[in-house]
Order: structure tokens, then C-alpha cells, then sequence
């Protein structure tokens, strides 16, 4: 313990004896001849061209200020042009890519359109050959409507004729009725005798239509004057059971 303050006061003692120095020595530092400091011409020549420099950026601020401004688009023109032509390389860059594309892409692309074309040519006839049903269509269905037309037309006729037929008939029909009628009346009126003269030379269906239409009395009065095989045959005939002789 001793021996540590002892050193540590023998260096304190040092130390203050290196900052002070002997009287004697400092007033001969002090008698030595002081040199004159020269005139800062230089410096007064810096502050002079800097006070110029700020005068002249005062008065012109604003033409300084539009060169500048020009600076700066020129400068962002350049770097626009530099980007404009900048694509194409990579335009080229691209183009270099797809050439050096395997053979079996650019294979595909080329048959790309020509499938297209195929598919397109195959619509097209396909097309074509609806179109042509179509029309074949449209005119059998023209030539049927037609001759539809005209077996309605054929029709009418046909029925107008049946009308005209079936009217005729019925006027015939009504005549012969009237006539039988009146041949009824009048043989009626005969005598039974000359009655069965008549009949006997009569056809017979008109014969057998005469007495269906007679009273009952006045038809056996005639039928009893008749010849017998005639008059068998007139009765068969009346009750429809036998086929009449002429056919």
C-alpha cells in the first residue's frame, strides 16, 4: 500500500514540474522581437469576387433560373429519346427469342391458320349444301301446295256434280213416285179383269210396285185373274224371294 501513493506523488511531482517554467526562461522568451502580421489581401480578394458573385446571381436570378429550367428539359428529353430507343432492342431482344423458338412451336403457329382456313372452307360448303336443301325443299313444298290446290279444285267439281246427280235422281225419284201413283189410281179404277190383262204384259217390277201401293182388296181381286204361273211369280217377287228372271 505505501509503495502505490508513493509512486502516484512522484508522478504528480513530475507532471507539475514540466508545466511550470523557470522565470529566467520566460522573460527570455518574452524579450524575443514580436513579427509584424501582413495585411489578408488574399482573403479580402475572395470576399470581393464571393460579393460580386452574389450580386450578379441577385440581379440575374431569373435568367439564371430559366437556363436552368432549359437544362433540366433538355435533360429529360435526352433521357426520354435514350428510353425510345431503348424497345426496339428489346423488340429485338424478343424477335432473336422467337426465331430461336424450337421448330415444333413455330411448326404449330404456322399450321395455326391454315387449320382455321380448312375449318372455315368446310363451313362454307357446308353452308352451301343447307342452302341448296333448303331451296329444294322450299320448292317441292311450292309444287305440293300447288297440287293440293288443284285436287281441292277437282273436289269441289266432284261434289258439285254428286249435288247436281243426287238432285237430278231425286226429281226423277219424285217423278216416277207421281207417275206410280198415278198408274195406281187409274189400275184401281179398272175392272179386275182388264187390270190382269194389263199386268200380265207389264214388267214386272213395275207390276209388283202397282200392287205394293194397291189396297190390299182391289191387288188379290187382279191377282186372282191372272195366269197362276204368273201370278206365283208376281207373289215371290212381292215378298222378295226370288231373284226377278231377267237377271
Amino acid at each position: 500500500m505505501k509503495t502505490g501513493y508513493d509512486q502516484f506523488f512522484k508522478n504528480a511531482k513530475q507532471t507539475s514540474q514540466k508545466k511550470y517554467v523557470p522565470v529566467g526562461k520566460a522573460s527570455a522568451y518574452s524579450k524575443k522581437p514580436k513579427k509584424k502580421s501582413a495585411f489578408p489581401i488574399k482573403s479580402l480578394f475572395s470576399f470581393l469576387i464571393v460579393a460580386g458573385l452574389g450580386i450578379v446571381l441577385v440581379d440575374n436570378f431569373e435568367v439564371i433560373e430559366a437556363q436552368i429550367k432549359r437544362i433540366e428539359i433538355g435533360v429529360g428529353l435526352a433521357q426520354a429519346e435514350e428510353k425510345a430507343i431503348a424497345p426496339p432492342a428489346a423488340v429485338a431482344t424478343s424477335a432473336d427469342h422467337s426465331v430461336a423458338a424450337s421448330p415444333l412451336e413455330s411448326k404449330s403457329i404456322l399450321e395455326k391458320p391454315a387449320d382455321d382456313s380448312d375449318y372455315l372452307f368446310k363451313l362454307a360448303e357446308r353452308k352451301k349444301q343447307l342452302d341448296q336443301k333448303e331451296e329444294a325443299l322450299n320448292k317441292l313444298a311450292g309444287e305440293i301446295a300447288k297440287q293440293k290446290e288443284e285436287i281441292e279444285e277437282k273436289l269441289k267439281k266432284l261434289e258439285e256434280t254428286r249435288l247436281k246427280i243426287s238432285t237430278a235422281l231425286e226429281e226423277k225419284i219424285k217423278l216416277d213416285d207421281g207417275k206410280v201413283e198415278t198408274l195406281v189410281q187409274m189400275y184401281t179404277n179398272m175392272k179386275p179383269q182388264q187390270a190382269a190383262k194389263v199386268f200380265e204384259n207389264l214388267d214386272e217390277d213395275l207390276v209388283i210396285e202397282i200392287l205394293g201401293r194397291m189396297k190390299k182388296k182391289s191387288a188379290a181381286d187382279i191377282l186372282n185373274l191372272i195366269k197362276p204361273e204368273k201370278a206365283q211369280v208376281f207373289a215371290e217377287r212381292f215378298a222378295g224371294y226370288r231373284v226377278p228372271a231377267s237377271k
